[in-house]
């Protein structure tokens, strides 16, 4: 590693994404209840943005030397933990709106799709990688997941100064937190960063694509989330007791 981990880097990392990709999107003149109108709003708003923000994220981590504990831990969570993250995605697969997605333009379609591609790939790298291996250079593993996704829900609060009502930004802070921590036990129960990208796609993807009053999506992302309180009460002995091993701090010169 060229970089020693610590807490205050994770907090500037956390930080200077939402500075950036916030300031990206401000600038897409875009705003944010009218996200998923076009397929020009999501271009605009989200995957030109987001493009920026990944490249970046791949040269500092690259930079930092942290690709090996970013993306694998050493040491699984055991015992049955693993059924969360299947639930989350079954659960999430069933509430898709199909008929809905159906019936939306392809092109619309198409770019929602880079888009929550982007969005995985970018919030996972920085809220379950970065910021997962700068918080174990000091903290116990439960702090870990305590504020790594709380970083992770507050990125979400920005939405307010991008035209999301208030009531609905709190909302989607407080489910932020629930799945960001559905996103840290995929990651502690399989020790691949690539799960939780994956179920953060298709979590976005449902979202923006279903229409409103949608009972069977909002019925499906309760069942998500009841899944994730169970893991982190019932199962906190196999994601707390047994923490990842810190990574190495020896920095290269």
């Amino acid at each position: 590693m060229r970089v020693r981990p610590s807490v205050g880097l994770g907090v500037a990392i956390a930080v200077a994404y939402m500075a950036v990709f916030g300031g990206l999107f401000y600038a897409s003149g875009v705003d944010y209840d009218q996200l998923g109108d076009t397929a020009e709003n999501v271009r605009n708003a989200i995957v030109i943005p987001l493009s920026v923000v990944a490249v970046l994220l791949v040269v500092v981590t690259s930079i930092f030397g942290w690709w090996g504990p970013v993306l694998r831990d050493r040491r699984r969570a055991g015992g049955w933990v693993i059924a969360i993250p299947i639930i989350v995605v079954i659960a999430v697969l069933a509430g898709i709106d199909y008929q809905n997605l159906s019936e939306l333009d392809s092109e619309l379609i198409l770019w929602i799709g880079i888009a929550v591609a982007l969005v995985g790939f970018c919030e996972e790298l920085v809220y379950r990688g970065l910021e997962v291996v700068s918080f174990r250079s000091s903290l116990k593993e439960v702090h870990v997941w305590l504020w790594s996704s709380v970083a992770f829900s507050l990125l979400h609060s920005i939405n307010y100064f991008l035209g999301q009502g208030l009531g609905s930004t709190i909302q989607q802070v407080v489910i932020t937190f629930m799945i960001g921590s559905g996103f840290y036990i995929a990651r502690r129960a399989t020790g691949m960063l690539i799960v939780p990208m994956v179920m953060h796609l298709l979590w976005d993807y449902s979202s923006f694509t279903q229409s409103e009053g949608h009972t069977i999506a909002a019925l499906m992302q309760w069942v998500a989330l009841i899944a994730v309180i169970v893991g982190l009460t019932a199962g906190r002995k196999f994601l707390f007791g047994t923490p990842e091993e810190p990574v190495d701090e020896a920095v290269a010169v």
